[in-house]
């Protein structure tokens, strides 16, 4: 059994969540203040106009982009007074004979995080997810997680799900509960019910209005992630190791024991040799061990991804040496479309084999490997071209455009490293070189355009950093320097 651990480093201006397996980083996850995300959120939105080429509406939910609705994201059941004639009301439901009007106030549930120049996309069907299960507010069925694959322990799940789920609503049995007791799923359909009817009574204002909100990353990380599968969660904040364990308190108490406060003077992300494995998400180029190589290039509607044998010589028939590329590369790719969070169309570019065998055994393959990713995926199989298609569910910005933005210079045909996380370096710096410059007087230099962004937006975190250490800090805006890096100079 492969073993995971789960390592989080708090620092005043991001969160970052790295989960591994036997060492090597595999999923990441961000949360900045200014870079939230929104899905999961419940709002009261309310109907701007309707589109009916696209079968949907735009409506506000009171955030900087309008919600974008599909017609079938509507539960039949809330809009039957709104279809035109009593017959249609005993025909099969169809979406475009939903008739919502503007102004008209609707529950909306935000299923995908704005992208590029689109807006959240929405649902009106709601859930709420627990660590053990999701309360499906308007739907009636019960479903048990595929990854359970013992069939007396669906069926027995399935019993339970029929026992406490609430009078007109669903339930989700999520892979947790497979080693949860009863008792405990029914405390937490309870815990879920109630939230919904806090939601509820938020709803009695006037439209755009937030009535139910997401748990921040880390708590949603414990919820989604932190099983039986995971050996430790590993963290350097006391406050949110705190929060943590009184939210383990609640929901699964037994895992508390796994949970480790991380004190040592060294990094924590640098002790799991976490940060250098980081850096290589923002790489186009990544070798494989063979001497071979993948190149991903991300566009907004797409991402390609080629498959190379480079400098491997392992393989001296070329049908072998292409098969064995091609695997190889796939292994690599499942992990980089998982840790990058990759959504979308994918493409990519195999190496051409002749034998059906071997077309066949690299799909095979690549089915297996995407087994424990938690995506959705579909696979369109290779084509006569040697393209293997696949698409990804995307429901948030993927890490590679949250750890990096367009360049002024290239006007986003490339990217650079962001100025938030250059603040994120820089603050990083100062923690593990704080002390051997203790009490001195010291410069910072950076590009002019990460000067200004520290001193309008990033006054009071470099401050901290000089009462920390007892420093005078002044920054200078060197054009000498490139986007995103800084020197530290001792006056």
């Amino acid at each position: 059994m492969k073993g995971k651990d789960i390592i989080v480093n708090v620092s005043n201006t991001e969160t970052r969540i790295a989960v591994l397996e036997d060492g090597k980083l595999i999923e990441f996850y961000l949360e900045r203040a200014e870079q939230s995300s929104l899905v999961g959120h419940i709002y009261k939105a309310k109907v701007l106009n309707l589109i009916s080429g696209l079968k949907a509406a735009f409506v506000n939910i009171g955030v900087d982009k309008n919600g974008f609705l599909p017609l079938n994201e509507i539960p039949f059941e809330e809009f039957a007074e709104l279809i035109e004639s009593e017959i249609e009301l005993e025909q099969a439901y169809r979406p475009e004979e939903i008739k919502l009007k503007e102004n008209q106030e609707i529950i909306v549930q935000v299923t995908k995080d704005s992208y590029g120049i689109k807006g959240p996309r929405v649902t009106s069907y709601i859930s709420i997810p627990g660590r053990y299960v999701v309360l499906l507010i308007n739907a009636k069925n019960i479903g048990v997680s595929r990854k359970i694959r013992q069939r007396r322990m669906r069926e027995g799940l399935f019993r339970i799900g029929k026992q406490i789920k609430p009078e007109g609503m669903g339930l989700i049995i999520r892979t947790a509960a497979a080693r949860a007791r009863s008792d405990e799923l029914k405390r937490e359909v309870a815990l879920l019910r109630q939230e919904w009817m806090r939601g509820l009574e938020r709803a009695k204002a006037s439209a755009p209005t937030l009535i139910y909100q997401e748990p921040d990353a880390l708590i949603k990380t414990v919820r989604d992630i932190f099983n039986s599968e995971i050996r430790n969660l590993v963290i350097d904040s006391e406050f949110e190791c705190r929060n943590i364990l009184d939210y383990l308190s609640k929901v699964s108490p037994r895992m508390k024991s796994r949970v480790k406060l991380y004190t040592d003077p060294e990094p924590l992300f640098k002790r799991y040799d976490v940060e250098d494995q980081l850096r290589n998400v923002l790489e186009r180029k990544i070798w494989l061990p063979s001497g071979g190589y993948i190149v991903i290039d991300q566009t907004e509607a797409l991402v390609a991804i080629d498959v190379n044998t480079g400098k491997s010589s392992k393989e001296k028939q070329a049908e072998r040496l292409a098969l064995s590329t091609n695997l190889e590369a796939l292994r690599e790719i499942a992990r980089q479309v998982r840790l990058r969070d990759i959504g979308g169309l994918v493409i990519i570019d195999l190496i051409d084999l002749q034998k059906k065998e071997n077309i066949d055994r690299m799909v095979r393959e690549f089915k297996s490997l995407i087994r424990d990713d938690r995506a959705r995926y579909r696979i369109g199989g290779i084509t006569s071209f040697g393209l293997l298609e696949f698409t990804r569910e995307r429901s948030r910005t993927s890490v590679t455009h949250a750890l990096s933005e367009p360049c002024v210079v290239c006007k986003g045909r490339g990217r650079i490293i962001s100025r938030q996380s250059a603040v994120g370096y820089i603050e990083r710096w100062f923690k593990n070189n704080g002390d051997t410059i203790r009490g001195k007087m010291v410069e910072l230099k950076t590009s002019p355009r990460l000067a200004d962004f520290l001193s309008l937006y990033h006054a009071e975190t470099l401050a901290h950093l000089a009462k920390q250490y007892n420093l005078i800090v002044r920054i200078t805006g060197d054009y000498s320097i490139a986007n995103g890096d800084f020197k530290v100079v001792v006056l």
